[in-house]
């Protein structure tokens, strides 16, 4: 599943078996450490002190996150890190939070996982600083070509456990028509989903941090949350999908503006 030599970050974690393989167990093969602090909004979701999922802060209570990481955090307990780059975490800046509610998207398929989105309400604000931000919601799905970047603490080569720093890797947008042709996911995809691949030939998110962002733009938006991949991480008929936040953007601002007066 993961080639020897070559840096595995895993971008998904406790990858559930459906599909071809279950939710995106990712481990970003041909990844690099991102400069400290240059992603503020990325979250390290633990369980145990292990990372589980990621996440990106949309608010000062709330994370986005994936569906299918509910099934492995409600069995606790949890911990939600920010501002975080090196683990174990111990930098006095990284600030610690427990989750107070889960809110998966009410039609989330664990099967098919379609519409595998989540909100987690922290029990308090986010202090901010330099060290932490919010990432804007896209509000259009990007094109296909469009370069993008995954990052976080997961397994990052053959026999390791988890990355101590967080991670990166490029990516760029297939065409979800040729991505869900009969070569490739063969339908299984919905309009909710958007594929993507890695722009370095023989890169591929794979096991670690499930629910991480897809991030696009020159500005920084969440354009897709990390869902599911193939039982091979570099198996080019099988890409990894994210679900598109572009079509989730209301029934998230739902819950962004109960909180507007916090």
């Amino acid at each position: 599943m993961k080639a020897d030599g070559e840096l595995l970050f895993l971008v998904l974690l406790f990858l559930p078996i459906g599909k071809a393989a279950g939710q995106l167990q990712a481990s970003i093969i041909g990844g690099r450490e991102a400069l400290p602090h240059s992603r503020p909004y990325m979250v390290s979701i633990q369980i145990r002190g292990i990372p589980a999922c990621g996440g990106a802060l949309v608010h000062a209570r709330w994370v986005l996150t994936a569906a299918h990481c509910y099934s492995d955090l409600r069995k606790g307990p949890i911990r939600v890190l920010v501002g975080l780059h090196r683990q174990p975490g111990r930098n006095a800046r990284v600030q610690v939070f427990t989750v107070t509610k889960f809110v998966p998207h009410p039609s989330y398929n664990s099967r098919t996982f379609a519409n595998d989105i989540m909100l987690l309400k922290l029990d308090k604000k986010v202090a901010w600083n330099k060290e932490t931000s919010l990432l804007p919601l896209s509000k259009k799905k990007p094109a296909p070509g469009t370069l993008c970047s995954v990052a976080g603490w997961g397994i990052f080569r053959q026999e390791s456990k988890y990355s101590p720093v967080l991670r990166e890797l490029d990516v760029k947008v297939m065409d979800i028509r040729m991505c869900n042709n009969s070569r490739y996911w063969n339908g299984e995809l919905t309009s909710t989903m958007m594929c993507i691949e890695g722009v370095r030939k023989g890169s591929a998110p794979c096991k670690g941090d499930s629910g991480s962002p897809v991030v696009c733009g020159k500005k920084a938006e969440v354009a897709g949350v990390l869902s599911f991949t193939g039982k091979r991480c570099v198996d080019v008929f099988k890409p990894p999908v994210a679900t598109a936040v572009f079509k989730y953007t209301g029934w998230i601002k739902k819950f962004l503006r109960s909180d507007r007066a916090l």
